[in-house]
């Protein structure tokens, strides 16, 4: 869309000027010849070069015509190009052209007046005048319909346009103009309306060199000597409440009316050319700037030139206009208009649109080469490249072997070597011994061990210095690059990182990873680090034991970088990328792109010094100034259209009525006028739906089915914040009141309807709870009941066994234990719950007395965990013993051997405690196969614990499984986890 070029015409001259000097060579003297074809040449060559920095836009980019009068910038930051074919509106990306069509009395505008209210008023031959505000037309018309209004001078302040002609002075009353004819005294001539607090007209005496200054009614206040005015201005008007102007095709003058102070410069002496032809004083942004045939400036504070911008005599501009960026813009009658970003104004382009392939460093100076040009060396204090080698062929580099005293220029089919500042071409059939068309002996020579090392195509080379000959290669395709590092001789190829080590060439491997990207150039750091630089996985550190990646360089194609001093240079296929180091790692501190000036983001090579970025791309080298101010090209962002239901939204225009399945729609635009290739990145959020910021690249944001309320849309770009506000009323059904009084009725209907219910419920309720709960308790003690008989049948079955042995002393003895557990058992059977001291108690007797029973064959063991506070800790009655009863009766007494019971009484918490009833005896599954020895403790329990979880008052689980899985007798492990809550 945007092309750069030079005026054909004027192009054609100077190479027709060019080789008409180059011919004066063969005629006038050597010298005097010589002199003048230099200064042609230079002079060619700086047009061509600087011009090429400007971006042109013409009818093929939008343009409604290549005839541009002037340019100027609205309040909001727009600009316009006033053309013979219509107005335009620029933001940086579209042309909005307004024309008849859209509402212009007429095409031909050579001239408009932004102010700031945010209107742009425009200037023609027409019988009506307005302004354009928010893209729509305005026009009003002449008071006297048939005269045609010739604004050739016009006048502004603040928000108001006064058009003057060579007889009248038109005024807006009313939406319609009033010309007011000039007055005349006699013995004075050109009168001029003026709007001031204190000052009405102006005049010149007949002498022509005294300008008058009159208040109301014709009064005059001063006189001031205004020589070389009057028959020679251009233009003319008040530019602001207090300044007026006149410009002429040799001086400009400025009148302060507040202090009656006139000041006169001579454009001559100003710029040091020639009179100019046209001259123009542009009030813009706060600031008056001059432009004039050959160049555009800005006013100091005292109204003189200062630093003008010149232009480029091809480009055959007659105005020039700087925005509010700092951006330089031209116009031309014939091309349209061209464009210069502040940061181009001081980026140095050389060698335009050629190739440049290599940078490299010959005896500290920068060598370039350069696609079918062959080898320049730069000139740091002219910022100039001298060919130094001519060669139509394509350019491999050049390499500095200092060990040798030697230089190596490589082409591909040719390779030259420099010693002592004589160059010669090298005999590649006879390094390689045999007959050969190309360059494969090397394309980089690097010096190590006495031997030269060299790429090529299929691999590396070996060669002896002296002569130049062969003696190894080591296979390998893909070398892009050689290098020697510390001791080590590495070698870039696409297959990773590889050494010439033991005369072979093998990958290089790291302790944390293998890199095997394709990798393009490498660089050393420092002794201890060095940087490898891939084919789209970005650039990597190495210390040759690890190897770790260059943050924010992931994907990205680095063709090459430049190591200065704490900072890493990249060429990169997204700009320059500059890294500096920070505690031993490194930081990106800075990218340089198209924005900065360079002529493309895609770098081959990179060179910096301390002053300039130099960066060679397929277009040429950009010489970048590395501390050069950055002026922002984005104005503004703003809402193109906003609408609700394809209503508009506006600032008198921002309540709407809800509906369902509704749309908000809103288009972002910015005005950014950077040679921007990134697309934009906005960030928005619609309160009160969105909580968080989106980014996105597009500029449509849409929201579906938005409910009633207030919203404000929210957008960022950059460091410009924009928003919109807008209502969506609710029905009268959605409305906040109405919902009140449905909620108020509803809550009224269901508390009486459910008065009566609620009451019944609530009885019901209480008598239900009291009935479980009694229910609840009657089931514990019929459950502690049941197993009371079964304890006491087995102790008495233990005591009529030793008296049936007539063991009369044993049987005492178990009657007296067996008295003192039943009595014991009595008293507790009626409480709910005891100590767990108390059931310890309660089960070391029970089981001291089955041992009497087993005699022998049962050993028991209690541990108690010593955190646990037994006398305190409550535990249901009864609840262990018949678990206890049946480790003993069902699956000791049913084994062969002896058999142990263990008791364990384990700490969890304040109000928790597991309970763990270990045996070794048969087993459950074994118990349940014997006929007739059917156990139902184990039904009682689940039952038992069923209802003391649903007493409220306990929260108990019990597990069993076995112990010895594996064996006969697998024993069998029950397991307690008790909460009182």
């Amino acid at each position: 869309m945007k092309l750069k070029k030079s005026h054909i015409t004027i192009l054609s001259l100077l190479i027709w000027r060019f080789f008409s000097e180059f011919s004066i060579l063969f005629i006038k003297s050597e010298r005097i010849a010589k002199q003048k074809f230099f200064l042609i040449f230079l002079f060619f060559s700086f047009t061509i070069s600087f011009s090429q920095q400007y971006t042109n836009y013409s009818t093929k980019d939008g343009l409604p015509s290549n005839h541009v009068y002037t340019i100027t910038q609205d309040a909001k930051g727009f600009i316009w190009f006033l053309t013979d074919k219509g107005m335009v509106k620029y933001n940086g990306e579209t042309f909005k052209t307004f024309t008849t069509k859209n509402g212009l009395p007429n095409n031909d505008v050579w001239e408009a007046y932004p102010t700031p209210d945010g209107k742009i008023w425009y200037m023609s031959k027409s019988t009506k005048l307005g302004y354009i505000e928010n893209d729509t037309v305005i026009s009003f018309p002449n008071n006297n319909k048939d005269e045609i209004i010739n604004p050739l001078y016009t006048s502004r302040v603040g928000d108001s346009i006064y058009p003057t002609g060579p007889r009248k002075t038109f005024t807006l009353k009313d939406g319609t103009w009033y010309g007011e004819s000039n007055e005349y005294i006699e013995g004075t001539t050109d009168w001029v309306k003026i709007r001031h607090k204190d000052f009405r007209f102006m005049s010149f005496n007949r002498n022509r060199e005294i300008l008058n200054i009159y208040k109301e009614d014709f009064v005059k206040s001063d006189s001031i000597l205004a020589d070389n005015i009057y028959g020679k201005i251009g233009i003319r008007g008040q530019i602001n409440d207090s300044l007026f102007y006149w410009s002429s095709n040799a001086s400009y003058s400025i009148l302060n009316l507040n202090t009656l102070e006139f000041k006169q410069y001579n454009i001559k002496e100003s710029n040091g050319n020639s009179i100019t032809t046209y001259s123009k004083i542009n009030s813009i942004n706060n600031s008056f700037q001059i432009s004039v045939d050959g160049y555009v400036a800005k006013l100091d504070k005292d109204f003189k030139i200062s630093n003008p911008l010149y232009f480029p005599q091809n480009l055959q501009s007659h105005f020039g206009f700087v925005d509010k960026s700092n951006t330089v813009w031209l116009a031309t009658f014939n091309n349209g208009v061209y464009k210069l970003p502040y940061v181009k104004r001081e980026v140095k382009y050389r060698l335009l649109n050629e190739k440049v392939q290599s940078f490299n460093i010959i005896d500290n100076n920068l060598i370039v080469g350069v696609y079918k040009k062959g080898f320049y060396t730069y000139n740091a204090k002219e910022k100039s490249f001298q060919q130094i080698i001519e060669s139509n062929d394509y350019i491999f580099g050049a390499s500095e072997v200092k060990p040798l005293n030697t230089s190596f220029y490589a082409f591909k089919h040719a390779l030259q070597k420099e010693v002592n500042k004589k160059i010669e071409t090298i005999n590649l059939s006879g390094v390689l011994n045999e007959k050969v068309a190309s360059n494969e002996v090397a394309r980089k020579l690097v010096y190590f061990k006495g031997k030269l090392y060299g790429n090529f195509s299929f691999g590396i080379h070996r060669l002896n210095p002296d002569p130049l000959k062969i003696e190894n290669k080591y296979t390998q395709k893909g070398c892009n690059d050689i290098i020697r590092f510390n001791n080590q001789l590495l070698v870039a190829t696409t297959n990773g990182l590889k050494e010439i080590k033991k005369d072979t060439l093998v990958p290089v491997t790291f302790k944390n990873k293998a890199l095997k990207k394709s990798i393009l150039s490498l660089n050393v750091i420092d002794d201890t680090h060095l940087l490898i630089n891939t084919d789209g996985f970005g650039s990597y550190i190495t210390d040759m034991q690890s190897i770790k990646p260059l943050q924010q360089t992931a994907f990205l194609i680095v063709e090459e970088a430049f190591i200065e001093d704490n900072a890493l240079w990249l060429a990169t296929n997204s700009g320059v990328l500059k890294f500096e180091a920070d505690n031993g790692s490194y930081n990106l501190s800075k990218t340089y792109t198209t924005s900065d000036g360079l002529p493309t983001n895609h770098i081959n090579t990179i060179y910096v010094n301390n002053e300039s970025l130099i960066v060679g791309t397929n277009n040429g080298i950009a010489i970048v100034p590395k501390h050069q101010e950055n002026i922002s090209q984005v104005v503004d962002v703003y809402i193109d259209k906003a609408s609700y239901n394809n209503q508009d939204i506006s600032a008198s225009n921002s309540v709407f009525k809800y509906k369902s399945n509704n749309s908000l729609n809103v288009k972002i635009s910015n005005i950014d006028f950077s040679d921007k290739e990134a697309d934009f990145t906005y960030n928005y959020k619609l309160e009160p739906i969105n909580k968080d910021w989106v980014t996105t690249t597009t500029n449509n944001f849409s929201f579906n089915n938005i409910q009633p309320g207030e919203y404000t849309l929210y957008i960022t770009a950059k460091t410009i914040k924009k928003q919109l506000s807008f209502t969506i009323k609710p029905l009268w059904w959605q409305t906040f009141w109405f919902k009140i009084l449905i909620g108020l009725l509803g809550i009224f209907l269901v508390a009486f309807i459910s008065r009566f219910f609620v009451r019944r419920s609530q009885f019901k309720k209480n008598q239900k709870i009291f009935e479980d709960k009694r229910l609840s308790e009657l089931q514990l003690k019929a459950l502690r009941s049941q197993m009371n008989p079964h304890f006491v049948f087995n102790s008495l079955s233990a005591i009529q066994y030793y008296i049936g042995e007539n063991d009369f002393e044993s049987s005492e003895t178990y009657l007296v234990k067996f008295s003192k557990l039943i009595r014991q058992f009595f008293e507790l059977s009626k409480e709910n719950e005891i100590s767990l001291e108390t059931e310890i108690t309660l089960l070391n007797n029970y089981l001291e007395i089955e041992k009497l029973r087993f005699k022998d064959k049962l050993n028991f063991t209690i541990h108690v965990d010593v955190n646990l506070v037994t006398e305190t800790t409550k535990i249901p009655t009864m609840l262990l013993q018949p678990i206890v009863e049946n480790a003993v009766n069902h699956g000791v007494f049913n084994k062969m051997e002896n058999g142990i019971v263990i008791l364990n009484f384990i700490y969890i918490d304040a109000q928790s405690f597991k309970v763990e009833i270990i045996d070794d005896g048969v087993g459950f599954i074994n118990t349940k196969k014997r006929k007739n020895k059917s156990v139902k403790s184990s039904i009682v329990l689940k039952d038992r614990l069923h209802f003391l979880n649903h007493s409220g008052k306990w929260e108990i689980s019990h597990t069993e499984e076995e112990v010895y899985p594996h064996k006969k007798d697998k024993g069998n492990k029950s397991v307690f986890l008790i909460k009182k809550k």
